[in-house]
């Protein structure tokens, strides 16, 4: 299958490939519920679209340089009402602000630069993988991720580990790092790994900022850990194993029907 800007995210092109977010979906540890994600791999249910992604949106458009067409193809990014009426919302307009923190850092821009969006494929693990760049210099041995992220310093539990963690191990963008060095490498040819790069702005008020490299140890403890996983998540993908529902995300919530009734003791467990 080959992938475009207009089918990369589509169904048919996740059933055909393997993407780090898809992966992610199905593993318990990154907040995954495999029922959840055949259920998306097969068009019967949709994540409810929240203003974190829209905005996510809105600054990637940015970095691409398509910023006012996506604007005039997002009518819902302006208010229709009040005194506001005809203006960007004010989460947009705080967007702007995240966007000037960026645009005033010769650093973070210099790490943005090149090609943008690039989309790449490969093998990992006996199925293909499909990853995209969202800025490529591979003249110059990088490749960076734009982030936006609520904070930077908090830390987040981690109910399998039972420990609290950092937000890159939390969101799992250190096997994003990783897949996409690995994915990357396979169709360039390469011997060696891109350095990944991630540039993070945050949404306080005012924004925070920060560049974050890997290096080659972490791509190598990213890809152990897509390892460790992946045999399940091809099984559960691929129909040779029944999804396990984990009765806590919004898709389970939205399908449950009880089948025992519980003690009340069994709560401790939750």
């Amino acid at each position: 299958m080959k992938l475009t800007k207009d089918n990369y995210y589509s169904n048919e092109a996740n059933r055909h490939y393997m993407s780090v977010s898809q992966f992610k979906g199905f593993v318990p540890a990154y907040d995954g519920c495999e029922a959840r994600a055949m259920a998306e791999l097969s068009g019967t249910y949709q994540r409810p679209q929240k203003d974190a992604f829209d905005e996510g949106h809105y600054l990637h458009s940015w970095n691409e340089g398509t910023l006012d067409e996506f604007k005039a193809n997002n009518p819902d990014l302006y208010s229709s009402r009040g005194p506001t009426s005809g203006q960007l919302k004010s989460n947009f307009q705080h967007c702007n602000k995240m966007i000037e923190v960026l645009e005033r850092d010769p650093l973070a821009m210099k790490a943005l630069a090149g090609q943008k969006e690039v989309i790449l494929t490969g093998e990992l693990f006996g199925i293909p993988w499909k990853v995209m760049l969202d800025s490529y210099q591979g003249e110059k041995g990088l490749f960076a991720d734009l982030k936006a992220l609520k904070e930077m310093d908090g830390k987040w539990w981690n109910k399998e580990a039972q420990a609290y963690e950092n937000f890159l191990d939390h969101y799992g963008y250190t096997i994003q790092m990783g897949v996409y060095a690995e994915i990357e490498r396979q169709a360039t040819g390469r011997s060696n790994w891109l350095i990944p790069h991630m540039v993070i702005v945050t949404k306080q008020d005012p924004p925070d900022h920060e560049i974050i490299y890997f290096d080659y140890d972490a791509i190598q403890s990213a890809l152990m850990i897509v390892e460790k996983h992946i045999d399940r998540v091809k099984a559960v993908k691929y129909g040779q194993a029944e999804p396990v529902r984990c009765e806590k995300c919004d898709y389970c919530r939205g399908t449950k029907v009880i089948k025992s009734i519980k003690h009340y003791a069994e709560l401790a467990l939750y």
